[in-house]
């Protein structure tokens, strides 16, 4: 009863922001519902279990990846913690629960979000920026796969929340969890030191708050990235290897400075940000949807017009909240920042790197839309976001979809593997995702593996992984060993080796 009091006598924009956020919540459970795991979730969740089961982290099992666990290990410690939870009562309960792992961070983290630019702002900004964050296509989309990205979303959004309320102790733990969710986690202490100086009018006390917030969050850190030093000679393996000269296997040790240069960067990261997996297009390839053309210049049409706030702030004066909007303003640089080092070391396909400066975004994005209102275009402008976000949504629930049923193709050649193979047999399967979905031991093909093997999975036209796909040199191989065929699936292209 106390809460629907409180809703209320809440502000109409407070109200708005409410309703927007269970909006939001059902869409993206919704979403995982009908979600199939992909892409990294394909590693992410089979370490978690691998947690569970064993009371363990994973150092150098074959989990998915041929290199060595090496990952925060929080989000995978969430993804334990609930398989362990339901897989007491079902195992098929078990693995539908942990795909709700990521909408409660994203949801959790639209929440803060929309707390920390009401705190600094007012609630009608903060009710915009909730409509921009619930709907860019980036957020709806990490919000919703099992990725790590709604989580470190969270715990960054979290640390600032509590720093602006005079909570600096919990703002160092939260911004320590966010190094223990991804490395990238620690790129939001030089804003949490900046609003910090910015709130502090006493020279001491700001040197003093300011090393609470770093050792806090390096204490929390800590554990892992000793972990990891000690294990793997690099404490953020595989990362910055040129320094530290650890595990040489897949480790990043190059800077490429014409990544940054390239044209195509702009075109995956803009992609990216609406909806296309890490702005990589060619993941697009197994979409045969008709009129094909027409819903790219209408979904582009739609991205444009959802941007148009973003370029109308540029001719906006602020006149007031100048030092609010330079926290977002040093939110934003932090990320382009390490966005750039993403690039310059691991590629062009790395945009959700910029997603925890997107509540950032999203206030200029509310500023740029507030004074849209105030034109006499007002009702266009309304109108026209209402059906571009719906269009978003639509185009998430079509895109699981299609995705869905593509990796329902192969749920036969799965179950095959399920039901006509011991728990213990170990598969040659490169990738991630083959290995989640069979549910069995795979290793990477080479000499010595291929004797502790039991059997080959083999598919080339498996376009949903192909990290999966052997190159022909190594089909070949395979194929000249004389392997007894044991299954084969000619309408999707699998066929199954046995060794021993």
């Amino acid at each position: 009863m106390d809460l629907i009091k409180k809703f209320k006598k809440a502000d109409k924009y407070t109200r708005y922001s409410i309703y927007t956020i269970i909006l939001f919540s059902f869409v993206v459970l919704t979403l995982a519902s009908i979600y199939h795991v992909s892409g990294d979730g394909c590693w992410y969740i089979p370490v978690g279990k691998f947690i569970a089961t064993h009371e363990k982290f994973p150092l150098f099992e074959p989990l998915g990846r041929d290199e060595p666990f090496w990952s925060p290990p929080l989000y995978h410690s969430f993804i334990a913690a609930v398989y362990y939870s339901f897989n007491s009562f079902n195992h098929n309960i078990a693995n539908f629960a942990i795909k709700f792992v990521s909408p409660i961070f994203g949801i959790l983290a639209l929440i803060f979000s929309f707390l920390v630019i009401k705190k600094l702002m007012n609630p009608k900004i903060a009710f915009y920026s909730t409509i921009f964050l619930a709907f860019v296509p980036i957020f709806i989309d990490y919000s919703v796969i099992s990725y790590v990205e709604s989580m470190l979303v969270f715990f960054v959004v979290l640390s600032v929340y509590f720093l602006i309320n005079n909570k600096i102790f919990w703002s160092g733990i939260a911004a320590g969890l966010s190094i223990l969710t991804k490395y990238n986690g620690a790129f939001i202490i030089p804003v949490l030191i900046y609003i910090l100086y910015k709130k502090s009018d006493n020279k001491k006390l700001f040197c003093r708050n300011s090393l609470i917030i770093i050792a806090l969050s390096f204490l929390v850190a800590s554990p892992w990235l000793i972990r990891n030093w000690i294990l793997l000679g690099n404490p953020v393996w595989p990362f910055l290897n040129f320094i530290f000269n650890g595990y040489q296997l897949k480790s990043y040790s190059s800077l490429n400075f014409a990544n940054v240069i390239n044209p195509m960067l702009v075109v995956t990261t803009y992609l990216g940000i609406f909806g296309v997996p890490d702005g990589n297009f060619t993941l697009l390839s197994f979409v045969n949807a008709p009129h094909l053309k027409f819903l790219l210049a209408v979904w582009l049409a739609g991205t444009l017009i959802f941007i148009i706030p973003l370029f109308a702030l540029l001719y906006r004066k602020i006149k007031d909240a100048k030092t609010e909007k330079k926290i977002f303003i040093v939110w934003i640089l932090v990320h382009i920042t390490l966005f750039v080092l993403y690039v310059m070391n691991v590629g062009l396909f790395v945009s959700r790197i910029i997603l925890p400066a997107f509540p950032a975004v999203a206030l200029f994005w509310a500023m740029g839309f507030d004074k849209l209102l105030n034109t006499k275009f007002k009702k266009i402008i309304i109108l026209l976001t209402f059906l571009v976000v719906c269009g978003f949504v639509f185009t998430a629930f079509a895109k699981t979809y299609i995705a869905s049923n593509a990796w329902g193709r192969y749920q036969k050649d799965f179950e095959w593997v399920k039901s006509n193979t011991g728990a213990d047999a170990i598969f040659i399967a490169h990738g991630q995702c083959v290995p989640y979905n069979i549910e069995r031991t795979s290793i990477y093909l080479g000499k010595d593996n291929i004797k502790n093997a039991n059997y080959i999975w083999v598919n080339q036209n498996f376009n949903l992984d192909r990290r999966s796909i052997f190159d022909g040199k190594t089909l070949k191989f395979i194929q000249s060993q004389n392997y007894a065929v044991v299954y084969s699936n000619k309408t999707t292209g699998t066929i199954i080796y046995k060794i021993k």
